[in-house]
């Protein structure tokens, strides 16, 4: 069933041309107007995102750190309240099930927030332990603020930026019950609220934000920052089951951690492939394309995007580990497009991730 963001009345009024999205079971708009020039604003003043369809679950219980430690690839279990750290966790033969954020709320509650849901593993999980897992996706809405001038409209709106990288915060905004947070790749915030107090953030949100030059970003834009970003997401360009060397998910795994499921498959795998970037000398994205060097195909792309920073298309990609390092020369071919109605061959290059670095907040 596709559901709609508990902003959707908002979102809805700006979708012009009725361009919808699905992500995680919820309906998106595609593009408000341009979608490079909404993923440009985030690089020189402030976007606000609609992030509600990000899953979230809680986990609590008196074993909810025997939990965690035996589920995900990073120390979550000696996390303080108020901080999170982003992992992985794996099935029994060492394949990425999921990768996203892990919170501490309390001394035993925690809060997983991924980009796509694994219900029923977690779930199962949590019942081994007599863990309570849950589901708040629907209960809360959620918007990401990017930009240069993020800290400088929260500090408007009478909310302190002063959060570093994975930290969160509880508080009482104005008759709202926020959290604050800063999980994303784009160094930016992001702020929580109940679902039924959703529509007053925004417009609270997008009152405030008039001075700083805000520009409302649907999901074709956040797409473009994540590939800027050199983000993989999950259904989007791998499928559950990949390996984590291949995924570039490796930083996300502490092999000094040693309860975590999986553990020994995954430390003896030896990847073929590594997610690189690649460059196109072209305008034209090509998602999911075979890459040759000469007449051997030595990878594939995964989404590709036209970069309105870098003035050209770029794409994730997995290539052979011989041909991955950054500079090396490659070519794949165009798909056919409206204008040119047979496949043409394009020269392309691997680059080191990220394209670009995240838009870093100015001081408030």
């Amino acid at each position: 069933m596709i559901r709609a963001t508990p902003f959707h009345p908002r979102t809805a009024a700006l979708n012009r041309d009725n361009i919808w999205t699905p992500r995680n079971r919820f309906t998106l708009s595609a593009r408000f107007h341009d979608n490079a020039l909404e993923a440009s604003a985030a690089r020189s003043g402030v976007i606000v995102s609609d992030i509600s369809w990000r899953w979230r679950v809680t986990l609590e219980g008196a074993r909810v750190r025997d939990l965690v430690t035996r589920l995900f690839t990073r120390d979550a279990a000696s996390l303080p309240p108020g901080q999170a750290v982003k992992a992985c966790w794996l099935d029994d033969a060492g394949l990425v099930r999921g990768a996203g954020v892990v919170a501490r709320h309390g001394r035993q509650s925690f809060q997983l927030i991924a980009a796509t849901d694994d219900t029923s593993w977690i779930a199962t999980a949590a019942s081994l332990f007599g863990v309570e897992m849950r589901d708040v996706t629907e209960t809360e809405g959620g918007l990401a603020l990017i930009g240069p001038f993020a800290a400088k409209l929260l500090a408007a709106l009478g909310i302190s930026p002063v959060l570093e990288p994975l930290q969160f915060r509880e508080l009482a905004w104005r008759g709202l019950d926020l959290t604050l947070t800063r999980f994303g790749e784009q160094a930016g915030y992001e702020l929580w609220c109940r679902a039924d107090d959703a529509l007053l953030l925004w417009d609270r949100i997008i009152a405030a934000g008039e001075p700083f030059g805000l520009v409302p970003a649907a999901l074709d834009a956040a797409d473009i920052l994540d590939l800027e970003a050199g983000v993989p997401r999950p259904e989007r360009d791998y499928q559950r089951g990949g390996l984590a060397g291949e995924l570039r998910l490796s930083a996300l795994i502490d092999t000094d951690a040693m309860g975590f499921n999986g553990r020994g498959a995954v430390l003896a795998q030896q990847p073929k492939r590594k997610l690189v970037g690649v460059a196109l000398d072209s305008a034209q994205p090509a998602p999911f394309t075979p890459l040759f060097l000469g007449p051997t195909q030595v990878g594939h792309t995964l989404s590709s995007v036209y970069s309105p920073t870098l003035r050209r298309a770029i794409a994730l990609a997995q290539v052979d580990n011989a041909h991955a390092a950054a500079g090396t020369q490659l070519a794949l071919l165009l798909p056919p497009a409206r204008d040119r109605l047979v496949p043409d061959l394009a020269a392309a290059h691997v680059t080191d991730l990220p394209f670009l670095l995240p838009p870093d907040p100015l001081p408030a």
